[in-house]
C-alpha cells in the first residue's frame, strides 16, 4: 500500500491544485456532448415561432464551441502559462466559457419561454422564471459542467493570484530531455487531448460539405457501408501523419524504429490476450447459467447450448487495424519512448495511459446529450481502460521491441467490443478491462521486463546530452508566446 501511495504521488503535480486546473478543464471539453436545452430542435412553442426564435435554435452549437475553445485554451495554459498566466487564464479560458454559458442561458430563457400577459401578476412572472432557472441548472448537464468547470478553474486562478500556486503543469523531480525535443512532445500532447476534432471536421467538410453546398444534396456515397468503414482509415492516417509532423525528424525516426517485424510467438501472444478473456467470459456466462439451470429450470426447459456462447465476429472489423495501428505508433511507438526516457519506465507507461484516455474524450462527448450521472461514468471507464490496457499494450511493445502486436491486440480488443463473442451481459465491458487490469499485473509480476531494457532507458534519460539543468522535469515554455 505504501508503495502505491508513494507512485501515485510520483505521477501528480509537484502542486497539487493543478489539479483542479486540469479538472476544470476536462468539464470544459465535456461539457459541450451535454444536453444543454429543454425545447427539442425544430419545435415550434412559444417564441420559438418568430424568426428572432428559429435563429437562436440553429445558433446553439456556436455557443458552444465558445467553451470548446475555453478548453482548448485552457490545455495551452497548462503548457505555456506566458509571463502572465492569471491573464492568460482570465481572457482565454473563464471569459470564453462564461459568454457561452451565458449566450447559451439566454438562448434557452427565450425559447422555452412563452409571450407574457399583462394580466399576468408580476409575482407570478418571478416565480416562473426562477422556476426555469432552477430547473436549467438542476437538469442540463451541459450548464453544470460548464459551471463546475470555472469553479474549479477559479480556484486555482485565486490561488494563482496569491502565488500559492504555479504554471506551467510540472511533475515531481524528473530526469529531463534536451528542450527542442520535449517542446515537440508537449505540442503533440496538446494536439492530441485538446485539437483533434479540427482535421476531422476539416475530412467531414471537404468530403460531405462540399459536395453538399455545389449540389444541395448529400452524396450518394454517405449510404454506403465502406464509406463508414474507410473514412476511419482515412482520419487515422491524417491524425498520424499530423503527429509525425509535430514530432519532426527525431521523432519520426522513433516511430520508424517501432515497426519492425517481431518473432512470431509475439503477435500469437498478442491475439491471444483480448480472445482469451473473451472465451473466458463466456465460459464463464455459460457455466452461470447452466448452474442456474439446473438449481431451479431442469426438467422445464431446455439447458444452455454452449454453442450459443461462442459466436465469430464480424469479419469486416479487422480493418480497426489500421487505426489502432495508427494510435500505436504515436502512443507506444512515439510517446511511450519519450516518456519511459523522462519519467521511468512504471510512471511513462502510466502517463502515457493517461494521455491515451484523455485523447478519447472528445469524441466519447461529441454532442451526444448524456446525462451528468452517465458523464461521470463514461470518464471513470474511459480512465480504467486507458490504464488498464496500456500497461498491456506497453508489455508487449517492449518485450517484442515493436509495436506490431500491440496493434494486434488492440485491434482484437476494439473488433470484441463491437462484435462480441458471447451473448450480452450486464457490465461486461468493465468485466473485460477488469481482466485486462489483472493481465497488466500478472505479466509484469512475473514476466517483468528484462533489467538491461530498463537500464537502457535510465541511461539515456541521463546521458549529458539530454540533460538541461532544469531539476523539476517541467511542462515548460515560459516565455510569452
Amino acid at each position: 500500500m505504501k508503495r502505491a501511495v508513494e507512485f501515485l504521488r510520483s505521477v501528480i503535480p509537484a502542486d497539487p491544485f493543478q489539479l483542479f486546473f486540469l479538472a476544470g478543464i476536462v468539464c470544459l471539453i465535456v461539457a459541450h456532448g451535454g444536453k444543454w436545452s429543454l425545447v427539442k430542435a425544430g419545435s415550434v412553442t412559444g417564441q420559438s415561432a418568430n424568426w428572432f426564435g428559429q435563429l437562436l435554435q440553429v445558433s446553439g452549437p456556436l455557443f458552444v464551441y465558445l467553451i470548446i475553445f475555453a478548453g482548448v485554451a485552457g490545455y495551452f495554459v497548462c503548457f505555456w502559462p506566458g509571463r502572465h498566466p492569471v491573464r492568460r487564464i482570465l481572457l482565454w479560458v473563464l471569459f470564453p466559457t462564461l459568454a457561452g454559458v451565458g449566450l447559451m442561458f439566454g438562448r434557452l430563457a427565450y425559447l422555452s419561454g412563452s409571450s407574457s400577459s399583462v394580466l399576468e401578476s408580476t409575482s407570478s412572472v418571478v416565480a416562473d422564471r426562477i422556476h426555469r432557472v432552477q430547473t436549467i441548472l438542476w437538469e442540463l448537464p451541459g450548464f453544470q459542467f460548464s459551471l463546475v468547470g470555472v469553479l474549479l478553474i477559479a480556484i486555482f486562478t485565486s490561488r494563482l493570484v496569491f502565488g500559492i500556486s504555479t504554471l506551467p503543469l510540472a511533475l515531481p523531480s524528473f530526469r529531463t530531455e534536451a528542450p527542442e525535443s520535449w517542446r515537440r512532445v508537449q505540442l503533440l500532447i496538446w494536439f492530441l487531448v485538446s485539437l483533434i476534432f479540427l482535421p476531422l471536421a476539416l475530412l467531414s467538410f471537404l468530403t460531405i460539405g462540399i459536395p453538399l453546398i455545389a449540389t444541395s444534396r448529400l452524396p450518394s456515397f454517405l449510404n454506403s457501408d465502406w464509406f463508414t468503414r474507410l473514412s476511419s482509415i482515412i482520419e487515422g492516417a491524417v491524425v498520424l501523419g499530423i503527429a509525425l509532423w509535430i514530432m519532426g525528424k527525431d521523432g519520426r525516426a522513433t516511430a520508424r524504429s517501432s515497426i519492425r517485424l517481431p518473432n512470431l510467438k509475439w503477435p500469437l501472444m498478442a491475439a491471444a490476450f483480448p480472445i482469451g478473456i473473451d472465451i473466458f467470459i463466456s465460459f464463464g456466462q455459460y457455466a452461470l447459467n447452466r448452474a442456474q439451470w439446473a438449481a431451479g429450470d431442469f426438467g422445464r426447459f431446455e439447458p444452455p447450448q454452449l454453442a450459443s456462447y461462442f459466436n465469430a465476429p464480424e469479419v469486416w472489423l479487422l480493418l480497426l487495424f489500421f487505426g489502432a495501428f495508427f494510435e500505436e505508433v504515436i502512443f507506444r511507438g512515439v510517446l511511450q519512448t519519450r516518456f519511459t526516457r523522462r519519467y521511468g519506465l512504471y510512471r511513462g507507461i502510466f502517463l502515457v495511459g493517461i494521455v491515451w484516455a484523455a485523447f478519447h474524450f472528445f469524441s466519447d462527448f461529441s454532442f451526444v446529450r448524456f446525462t451528468d450521472q452517465e458523464a461521470l461514468m463514461k470518464l471513470s471507464f474511459r480512465m480504467f481502460m486507458g490504464l488498464a490496457l496500456t500497461f498491456v499494450l506497453a508489455w508487449l511493445t517492449i518485450r517484442s521491441e515493436s509495436i506490431i502486436p500491440a496493434a494486434i491486440a488492440h485491434t482484437l480488443y476494439n473488433v470484441l467490443v463491437f462484435s462480441p463473442i458471447g451473448p450480452p451481459l450486464a457490465g461486461k465491458n468493465v468485466l473485460r478491462v477488469a481482466l485486462w487490469a489483472g493481465l497488466a499485473y500478472v505479466l509484469f509480476r512475473y514476466w517483468p521486463v528484462p533489467s538491461e531494457i530498463k537500464l537502457e532507458t535510465v541511461t539515456t534519460a541521463e546521458s549529458p546530452e539530454a540533460d538541461t539543468g532544469d531539476p523539476c522535469g517541467t511542462f515548460d515554455a515560459g516565455s510569452e508566446s
